[in-house]
């Protein structure tokens, strides 16, 4: 990476981590009004004055990233209006579409667990058509050496595509410019590294350890908050702060779970004999990311290590089990948590295709 990449992405960490502190002072302060102030029940005009409200606030954050602070070549605001607003719009209405299933799922079995679930597996099969959605982008397949595999054209450098589908199903989507600008061998150790993920069930054992994962947390904070007693707009308003700070716990555990995942498909690809090193050390260069030299941040913030710790890991042993890309797969699925983390994250912010596939590797 260049000095003023390496530069720019340290100014997005901090302004990440200013967003996601700010959301967990927020959720931290409405869960404790909801506790300890039952009689002040939020109805539903403030409730829906509250979420609006929160739109509102993340929208600063999203100017911020996706303008002032977005790599180049830098789209003007205009352009970033427009091609945000759809996002916006799109995950907001997903966004009401998980409450009203939160409710509806408070009402007929005492919990938002039915929702969560319902909600993360609606999001799990819909994923393709949302990017669509919301990034107005087409997806097309294309057949290099006999393997399918799809490819979308997207203007922003760290978008990275991923594993769509699940089982047999399970196809890989790259960057349409990655097919022209990556020399074909490095493109090949990427593919063979997907293809790894793919027979592996990578994807579906990620979503069963987050659903899991989401799962507790609800579980916890509905007996915790005593959420089920309370009215619906008094409840899904807790819910939404609790699950804030749940999923704030599993951006600070959940990258170091993940990396293990990177350093297998690394050795994979390297095992079947392609040129893994020469991919990895052109990956930052694309997505504008190489992790942190300094070695916490990098643990807590990077899921996807700098390009020395993967060199050095090339020379280990691959671990017996990996968990999978959980951390930045999490911040899609938390979309079903009725939270707005997905969003406030550094590599994520302003970027709504990002909001459906974050960066990964």
């Amino acid at each position: 990476m260049t000095p003023a990449q390496s530069q720019l992405a340290r100014r997005r960490l901090w302004l990440g981590i200013t967003n996601v502190g700010f959301w967990v002072l927020a959720a931290g302060a409405g869960l404790r009004w909801v506790v300890t102030s039952p009689s002040k029940t939020p109805g539903l005009p403030l409730f829906l004055g509250i979420c609006a409200g929160a739109i509102a606030a993340q929208a600063v954050f999203d100017f911020i990233g996706g303008v002032t602070l977005m790599p180049g070549p830098r789209q003007s605001w205009v352009t970033f209006l427009r091609g945000w607003s759809r996002g916006v719009l799109a995950h907001t209405l997903v966004l009401a579409a998980v409450g009203i299933a939160g409710v509806l799922s408070l009402r007929l079995t005492g919990g938002f667990g039915a929702g969560i679930m319902f909600a993360t597996v609606a999001l799990a099969l819909g994923r393709r058509a949302l990017l669509h959605a919301m990034g107005g982008v087409v997806i097309t397949e294309q057949m290099p050496d006999g393997e399918t595999i799809l490819t979308v054209a997207v203007n922003d450098q760290a978008f990275t595509g991923g594993i769509v589908g699940f089982g047999h199903r399970a196809k890989s989507l790259l960057p349409a410019n990655w097919m022209d600008a990556v020399p074909e061998p490095e493109l090949a150790a990427e593919s063979s590294r997907r293809r790894w993920q793919i027979a592996n069930a990578l994807s579906v054992r990620t979503l069963v350890l987050i659903l899991t994962w989401n799962l507790l947390g609800t579980f916890i904070g509905t007996q915790v908050f005593q959420l089920a007693a309370r009215p619906p707009t008094a409840a899904l308003l807790g819910q939404a702060c609790w699950m804030t700070l749940w999923t704030f716990v599993s951006l600070l555990l959940l990258p170091a779970l993940s990396r293990g995942a990177v350093f297998a498909a690394d050795r994979a690809a390297a095992d079947s004999g392609h040129n893994v090193r020469a991919w990895i050390t052109r990956f930052p260069n694309l997505v504008g990311e190489d992790g942190s030299p300094n070695a916490a941040v990098q643990t807590i913030f990077y899921p996807v290590p700098s390009v020395d710790v993967r060199l050095r890991q090339l020379a280990h042993p691959p671990r017996r089990f990996v968990f999978g890309n959980l951390a930045r797969t999490n911040l899609f699925y938390s979309w079903g948590t009725f939270t707005l983390l997905g969003r406030a994250v550094h590599c994520n912010l302003g970027r709504p295709v990002l909001w459906v596939f974050p960066p990964s590797a």
